[in-house]
């Protein structure tokens, strides 16, 4: 079984980073939180909610702040907020401490303004970075990965090339005692039967059926649309994608050959290793997509994209490799993995080993493209709207 050198958490997952994360409860403490991981040289979370939301919302953006916290691959976290947001700061503290890792919290409105919540904050960051590099790298085994596959930007070599590349990548994590994490739900549509006829039981594919179908429903009741007017997108087809089935098709070939072993709502555990399809129906940009695979405790993830893109992620490194060659030489500061080697005549998997052998490498420290970059973004998934168990909308 290969070995990696990552960071063992005291709840017993691995991660393979050590970040040390400034997050804001709400978007009038953005800023602070901002200036506050500028001056230590640490990675910000900000986004726009935190405060008038509606349940349903309100609880997804607790989800993924705490999610962001207790992710392996951070090693300690300061909490900012402003004082009176709805976003409860000490039950966000305490679950992310719960993971055994330090984390502290300050409120702009307690410690005085601006000015000296930023002084406070720098000052228990450096205390927290100083934690941090005291730990060190021990063996672990990629057993003990939890990867992400993603695909964003598809032209027509990503079902050709990068997809089944990322295939080979995801089924040799697996046969390794890895796990592997596909989110892309809004991308199902078309080959939904595929992925349903590969699960591990009959009860697992009509899972993934009924996702699907309720997909479908959804969108009509919500924007009165069907979800093949807005996928594929315009960038889809100026790159040669023509239908949702056919992008569908080359989707799913990220999963490889290994068995469904069923679907997770976003933040369930995963009570086995193996391929799961996580629940994420948030359709837009895919820093969505991203942050789902983040906060489901993904700790890297294989995204490829045949037109480009330079999206990454504020708690995972996120290996980018295209299947298209001349994609490939106009943007390789954005990308890195060219599989599209196997347009020119290489192996599948060949290129798929290779693939793999580049993912242990991040996995004991070598940095992506995005980390180096700068790329760290974390957007709350947001989905089209449901049915409440009582009935209604929850939106």
């Amino acid at each position: 079984m290969a070995g990696i050198m990552a960071y063992r958490r005291t709840d017993g997952r691995v991660g393979i980073r050590n970040y040390v994360l400034v997050i804001s409860m709400v978007s009038c403490s953005n800023s602070v939180a901002e200036r506050i991981a500028r001056a230590t040289k640490t990675i910000p979370i900000v986004h726009e909610q935190g405060c008038t939301e509606f349940e349903h919302d309100h609880a997804r953006t607790v989800l993924a702040l705490t999610a962001a916290g207790r992710n392996p691959n951070v090693g300690a976290v300061l909490l900012v907020g402003l004082g009176c947001e709805q976003t409860d700061i000490e039950g966000v503290r305490k679950a992310i401490a719960s993971a055994g890792k330090p984390v502290e919290a300050i409120l702009i409105q307690k410690e005085g303004g601006s000015p000296q919540a930023e002084k406070r904050g720098i000052e228990i960051v450096q205390e927290l970075k100083g934690i941090c590099a005291s730990q060190e790298r021990v063996p672990c085994s990629v057993a003990d990965l939890v990867v992400g596959v993603q695909c964003g930007g598809s032209d027509w070599t990503t079902a050709l090339s990068a997809n089944p590349v990322i295939g080979v990548m995801s089924d040799l994590v697996i046969e390794n005692g890895g796990s592997v994490l596909m989110s892309e739900v809004a991308g199902f549509p078309g080959s939904e039967h595929i992925v349903a006829s590969r699960a591990v039981s009959r009860e697992v594919g009509l899972q993934v059926l009924d996702m699907i179908s309720e997909l479908r429903a959804e969108y009509i009741e919500t924007y009165g649309q069907r979800i093949e007017e807005v996928n594929p997108t315009p960038g889809n087809k100026a790159g040669g994608i023509t239908t949702l089935v056919e992008k569908s098709m080359g989707n799913i070939k990220k999963m490889g050959e290994s068995k469904v072993q069923g679907v997770l709502k976003l933040g369930e555990e995963m009570p086995r290793p193996g391929l799961w399809v996580i629940d994420n129906r948030a359709q837009g940009p895919d820093p969505f997509n991203l942050t789902g695979l983040a906060m489901q405790g993904a700790v890297v993830t294989a995204f490829s994209s045949g037109r480009g893109s330079p999206v990454g992620n504020a708690v995972m490194p996120s290996i980018k490799l295209t299947g298209n060659p001349d994609t490939f030489r106009r943007l390789e500061s954005i990308t890195d993995f060219n599989a599209g080697v196997v347009i020119d005549g290489a192996s599948i998997q060949e290129t798929g080993a290779n693939l793999y052998d580049l993912l242990l490498e991040v996995a004991g420290g070598k940095e992506t493209k995005s980390e180096i970059n700068g790329n760290f973004e974390y957007t709350i998934p947001r989905e089209a709207a449901r049915k409440s168990p009582e009935g209604g909308c929850r939106r």
